[in-house]
């Protein structure tokens, strides 16, 4: 594991493989650990995540010491990853349901991996093409998985009510969710001080998840861009203008609570389209100078609406809540977006489960 993040998305299938007696090792990738911060943050999620019954091992540091493993599953596929050879199979279960941009969550430790779980039809696509274009000659069993973190969205419910009152915020007034990610040129530098304005500006809460890859390292320009977000967040006057920071969080709860979603290029806007909530996607050129479109191409006009300044933005938050906008009905994609939909945690583990058991026996 890498960041809270990956943890998340793989978290109903480690459930299930818990429940049906796996034996767990979490490990964490050498630059995570080095933030004690977010180490801890890990490490106290997956003590939550089986308070009812802790796996019977947990080591974060991976040392390469172990001399078999049924399976290896890592969330991402960077360049500096090191697939143990004593694992028998080496799965990549992504983390995001689609690439960011073009090869983005690709690179070529691709070859080092026996099974790939795929998300969806477009992340299949982005794959193919990233493994064409780069000469990928090795490639793993590919399994149609889907995304096990939404499953929530679909099998759960959440007294919206309560939950806001828990974070206090107010269950009273419209939510709104801004969710940017982390890269440099994306909206944080050019737009933070605009949305922190929402609240006061049209009576709302505001609740606001940024890339954990944002709080590694406060110093580092390009990872938080030299600020110390958590210190930030933490300031009593935003408390007091009803904005919550969901730091180390699933999403999944505060995306269902939420009435209007505000992002740049997260992937997360999947999520609020797929419970076909209101989108507004901020304009952000200097990335896209930068980086290339995923097989989605310029998908933001077409399943949200994107704006190019704040005064489009506050106007389109305002017809959104006053209901005096023409709400767009994008198309269909959830089907291209991910296989077994709110069933993709049994999926994967009944893959997990095949994969033993032919060996096994």
């Amino acid at each position: 594991l890498r960041s809270t993040n990956e943890f998340f998305f793989l978290k109903s299938v480690l459930e299930i493989l818990h429940k049906n007696k796996g034996l767990m090792v979490f490990m964490s990738h050498g630059r995570f650990t080095e933030q004690s911060r977010l180490y801890y943050s890990l490490r106290n999620l997956i003590k939550s995540a089986f308070s009812r019954q802790t796996p019977a091992l947990v080591s974060l540091f991976w040392k390469n010491s172990f001399n078999y493993l049924d399976f290896y599953i890592n969330a991402t596929l960077s360049y500096d990853i090191e697939a143990p050879k004593n694992a028998r199979h080496k799965i990549h279960f992504p983390h995001v349901i689609t690439p960011k941009t073009k090869h983005d969550v690709f690179s070529p430790v691709i070859e080092q991996m026996t099974d790939i779980f795929m998300t969806g039809n477009i992340y299949a696509r982005d794959l193919s093409d990233y493994c064409h274009d780069k000469n990928i000659k090795k490639i793993p069993s590919l399994h149609k998985i889907g995304s096990p973190k939404s499953d929530y969205l679909f099998n759960k419910k959440v007294n919206r009510g309560e939950f806001l009152k828990n974070i206090g915020l107010d269950p009273n007034l419209p939510t709104v969710f801004y969710a940017p990610t982390w890269n440099q040129e994306a909206s944080i530098p050019t737009w933070l001080e605009h949305i922190l304005e929402i609240p006061d500006k049209y009576k709302v809460n505001l609740i606001i998840k940024i890339h954990p890859g944002a709080y590694i390292n406060p110093k580092s320009k390009r990872f938080s861009g030299g600020v110390d977000w958590k210190t930030f967040f933490e300031a009593e006057h935003l408390r007091k203008k009803r904005i919550y920071n969901a730091l180390n969080e699933d999403s999944a709860e505060f995306v269902m609570v939420s009435d209007i979603a505000i992002t740049d290029i997260s992937t997360i806007w999947i999520e609020f389209y797929l419970l076909r909530k209101d989108i507004i996607f901020l304009d952000i050129p200097d990335f896209f100078k930068k980086y290339e479109k995923n097989s989605l191409g310029e998908f933001r006009d077409t399943y949200g609406y994107l704006v190019k300044d704040v005064y489009e933005m506050n106007g389109l938050i305002e017809a959104i809540l006053n209901k005096t906008f023409a709400k767009k009905t994008p198309p269909f994609l959830d089907n291209e977006l991910i296989y077994n939909k709110g069933e993709a945690a049994q999926a994967a583990f009944n893959v997990i489960e095949k994969l033993y058991k032919a060996y096994a026996s």
